[in-house]
């Protein structure tokens, strides 16, 4: 629904570009690569529309899904947290600076890459947008957290639409079919330089269920996905 020539457009265009040429693209044949962040925005448009985004979040959300891995080095990011969410903004920045997109919407796409950080940045998305509703206490950050992910404690929208994204994250990996979490088990553990057996999945599986609150749709593909492991490990 965004015209081809916005500011936002105009930089996600050039930023997918670049990764189509090689730049910031990520594990060639592992998971972190541009094959993930297509998975990530397709299925943060598909939750978008679930949820009836207007244009201009939902543009913000599937630029944000674009962006989040940006120069990803294939590392578990444990050295230290927020390290490569941080440095995918800092190498997208640029990118929107040069296509003059507006602060505002530069604040909300940083804070919603923060929130793709997979335990503490998701979580605190969460705890922010259930806040926001009136469904929990208010969410305190830590001093790990960055102060840029601060913003969605104080906006209801970003905060839904930083769930939204944490979801969509994650959702190619267990809420699709089995032999494509298997694939992209196989490529996280190409990654990471380690092998994956079938425990490590379903305490995967059972974390991200016990924590979903946007991607109830595809919950009958996620309890398959954990009976087909549970059954063989």
């Amino acid at each position: 629904g965004m015209a081809p020539t916005e500011p936002l457009a105009l930089a996600g265009q050039a930023i997918a570009r670049d990764i189509d040429h090689g730049v910031g693209a990520g594990v060639a044949n592992g998971y972190h690569n541009p094959q993930h962040f297509l998975e990530v925005m397709l299925s943060a448009l598909y939750l978008a529309r679930l949820a009836r985004l207007d244009a201009r979040r939902s543009a913000r959300v599937v630029t944000a899904g674009l962006i989040h891995d940006f120069h990803h080095d294939g590392s578990r990011g444990s050295s230290a947290q927020f390290r490569l969410e941080l440095l995918a903004w800092q190498k997208a920045e640029p990118y929107l600076r040069r296509a003059t997109v507006d602060a505002e919407m530069c604040d909300g796409l940083e804070a919603l890459v923060l929130a793709t950080e997979p335990r503490a940045g998701a979580t605190y998305a969460r705890a922010c947008w259930k806040h926001l509703c009136g469904a929990g206490p208010a969410a305190h950050r830590g001093a790990n957290l960055p102060p840029q992910i601060e913003r969605l404690s104080a906006d209801s929208e970003l905060a839904a639409d930083a769930v939204l994204l944490a979801e969509a994250d994650v959702l190619p990996s267990i809420g699709l079919t089995l032999a494509h979490a298997n694939t992209l088990q196989a490529r996280l553990a190409a990654d990471w330089g380690t092998t994956f057996g079938h425990e490590d999945k379903l305490q995967f599986i059972d974390r991200m269920v016990s924590e979903t609150v946007v991607s109830r749709f595809f919950t009958p593909n996620v309890q398959r996905l954990r009976h087909s492991y549970a059954r063989d490990a």
